[in-house]
Parts: structure tokens; sequence; C-alpha cells
């Protein structure tokens, strides 16, 4: 069995800041860039959609790690926050983009020592994709697709 699978989605630009994004067969996931116009239906920004995935992938892990050693979870909750270096879109040579921390504060209530809990949170976040993937960088290939009938 091979580990490696790919996943697929497709983006569409929609009006303003817009994109809509098809991911199989799931409803589509309106991602929105706040641009100062004021918008009456605002969707999640390209990071809080990153801050998301980070939080459903711990929240699984630790889940699953409860229940292979019998802990019973009576609530599980994670806040996430990140802080991001911003630059004008007109900057020539732009500074650095993106996230500069993450801090990821995990409240469990359960029946377990607090060592325990924390060694659930500790693992969750080691065998996390999207934990591996902010943590360590991923090749990035981006590029323009070949010219379709012309």
């Amino acid at each position: 069995m091979n580990a490696l699978r790919t996943l697929r989605s497709r983006t569409v630009a929609g009006s303003r800041f817009r994109q809509f994004t098809q991911i199989r067969d799931l409803p589509v996931l309106i991602v929105d860039e706040p641009s100062g116009i004021a918008d009456p239906d605002p969707a999640p920004e390209p990071l809080e959609v990153l801050l998301a995935a980070l939080g459903s992938d711990l929240t699984i892990g630790i889940r699953a790690g409860a229940i292979a050693r019998g802990i019973a979870l009576s609530s599980l909750a994670l806040d996430l926050e990140a802080d991001i270096a911003a630059a004008p879109m007109d900057m020539v040579q732009p500074a650095p983009l993106g996230l500069e921390a993450v801090r990821v504060a995990v409240h469990i209530e359960a029946d377990a020592p607090r060592e325990a809990l924390a060694a659930l949170v500790t693992r969750a976040t080691l065998r996390s994709p999207v934990a591996n993937t902010l943590h360590d960088g991923t090749e990035l290939k981006v590029g323009l697709a070949e010219a379709q009938g012309r």
C-alpha cells in the first residue's frame, strides 16, 4: 500500500476578493480577503481557514489518542490565534508575508491526570499533517497551466 495520496481542490475567483473552492463533492467553501469594502456576508480569509484546518486536525488527533488510551473526554476545545505580517500589495519587494507565530490553547475536561492529557496534545501535534506542514514546511510549486485550445 502506497502511503502517498493526492488531495485535490479547485478554486474559482468570484467578485472582489471572494473565492469559491470545490473539494470532492462537498459544499463549496467560500473564502474572502478583507478589502476594506463593507461586505454584508463576510467569509473567512485564507489564513483563518488555515487556522481552522490546524484546529480540526489537532482535535481529531487528540480525540483519537484519547479513544486509544481509554480516556473519556467530557469536553475538548481549541483556541487558536496567529500573528500575521502584512505588507501593502504595491510594494516592489514585499517584506516576508504570512504567519509570524501560531498559538494554540487546548482546553480538555477528562477524568485523567494532567500529564496524560498533555501527552495526548503532544502526540496529536507530532502526528498532525497540518502542524507538520506549518512547522517543517513543504515543497511548493506554482506555475501557469498549459493553454487549452489555442
